[in-house]
């Protein structure tokens, strides 16, 4: 087995706001007019480039602190084309979004980009259901750069191949932007801050089951006070650091817990982690609370395939648990893996081999037998003693941030090709990891 060396008496920590309801709070504060104060906003890349977009169309910023700013919008009836290209950078949830939420404003026209990783991920997922509402976007052979031009949709009612939050959200900020009614349905109930934020504003949903609801106008959209909460995803690095500890724990403070995101605490869990949950509250819309990971013995459990949208981002972190875990580790039905900001199915598997150690690959996830086996090669036998060997973190924040902390708890040495991807998801994670270390 791995070693774990790292120990901890019971730090500690917060992690940045939630990426995706950062991102949320700037589109429902230009949907609303008036003024709207945001507090724990995350200032990465992925949802700044999400802000900084919507100024081009009218949104008025004011920064009064860390994390907390003042928006003011004119109403979404009155925003205005912008006069360049929207650079989302990154940010596969800020076009997304928003590209739903543009389709469905009478006359604007925009341009939707990001960078060469962003270019290269799918977007007839969202570009084939848009249309079919009325809208007018496209893109060439469906990536970005995104051409729309806002109209009027029609009522939709729309059934998804795939669980997909982003694809929901998209098609619901559409339907918003152009007062029209949507219907939708899912297989497995994806990630519905989007759905909390509409309520939170004073809008119904009107559920036929679990994964299928109605929305209708007319719609409310007044300017509130939002309180982002730290980011489960991001806090998922220091939890799996608390149960690969030697001994000790971590508490990370501040965490959003909607039930759709903890798929990483059940998966962790099932796997034998031991993580408590203190000082439960509701804020927003949304269950928050503070979370202690404790030093843990692991071992192979299955990961249900209910649990895979609200684990997705989550998985190549969860898979570094797996590691460490008696019996091995297995995923399978991530398939949506692929579509991240790398292929990250194939980008764990890479780097995994590169360690020397045997993953089997699938279209939809990969199996890891335990470490220690016969399966292992020679090469994970010179990575153990103490040899660098390359990570390539592929353009993607989380397989960087991944095989840092098998460093961090093993003492193990991986030379990573570039960790700058880390800004855009979690400012400040190597000097946070690097106060365990030292």
């Amino acid at each position: 087995m791995i070693p774990r060396i790292l120990s901890s008496t019971g730090r500690e920590i917060t992690v940045p706001g939630d990426k995706s309801l950062s991102h949320r709070s700037v589109l429902f504060s230009v949907l609303s007019k008036g003024t709207s104060h945001v507090s724990g906003f995350l200032e990465a890349e992925d949802p700044l480039n999400t802000m900084k977009a919507f100024t081009q169309l009218g949104l008025k910023v004011e920064k009064i602190s860390k994390g907390e700013y003042v928006f003011t919008s004119p109403g979404k009836n009155s925003l205005q084309s912008p006069k360049s290209v929207l650079d989302f950078g990154n940010a596969g949830t800020g076009i997304r979004l928003s590209a739903g939420l543009l389709c469905g404003i009478s006359g604007v026209k925009a341009t939707l980009t990001g960078d060469h990783s962003l270019q290269k991920r799918p977007m007839s997922r969202i570009i084939k259901p848009l249309n079919s509402m009325g809208a007018s976007i496209s893109g060439k052979e469906d990536k970005a750069p995104l051409e729309i031009l806002g109209k009027k949709l029609a009522d939709f009612h729309y059934k998804s191949p795939i669980a997909s939050a982003q694809v929901k959200s998209c098609l619901m900020l559409a339907a918003m932007a152009s007062e029209t009614s949507l219907e939708y349905e899912e297989d497995i109930l994806s990630r519905d801050h989007t759905e909390n934020m509409f309520r939170f504003l004073g809008n119904k949903l009107t559920y036929l089951s679990p994964t299928h609801f109605k929305m209708e106008p007319p719609y409310t959209f007044e300017a509130k006070e939002f309180k982002v909460p730290g980011d489960i995803s991001s806090a998922a690095f220091f939890l799996v650091l608390g149960v690969l500890l030697k001994e000790g724990s971590v508490l990370v403070k501040n965490v959003g817990l909607n039930p759709s995101r903890i798929g990483i605490l059940h998966a962790l869990e099932a796997m034998g982690a031991k993580i408590l949950v203190h000082n439960q509250r509701i804020e927003c819309g949304e269950p928050v609370g503070d979370l202690e990971a404790v030093s843990s013995n692991l071992r192979f459990s299955e990961i249900k395939e209910e649990w895979i949208p609200s684990l997705i981002d989550e998985i190549p972190i969860l898979t570094i648990a797996g590691l460490f875990a008696k019996g091995g580790f297995i995923i399978r039905h991530a398939e949506e893996l692929r579509a991240k900001e790398s292929d990250r199915i194939s980008a764990m598997v890479e780097n995994l081999r590169n360690l020397g150690i045997t993953v089997h690959e699938y279209p939809d996830g990969y199996e890891i037998p335990e470490i220690g086996s016969s399966v292992y090669s020679s090469e994970l036998s010179s990575w153990l003693s103490g040899n660098a060997v390359n990570i390539f973190t592929k353009m993607d924040h989380r397989i960087a941030m991944s095989f840092m902390i098998v460093q961090a708890v093993s003492g193990l040495k991986v030379h990573l090709d570039e960790t700058s991807w880390i800004e855009t998801s979690f400012p400040g994670f190597e000097s946070l990891l690097e106060g365990f270390v030292q």
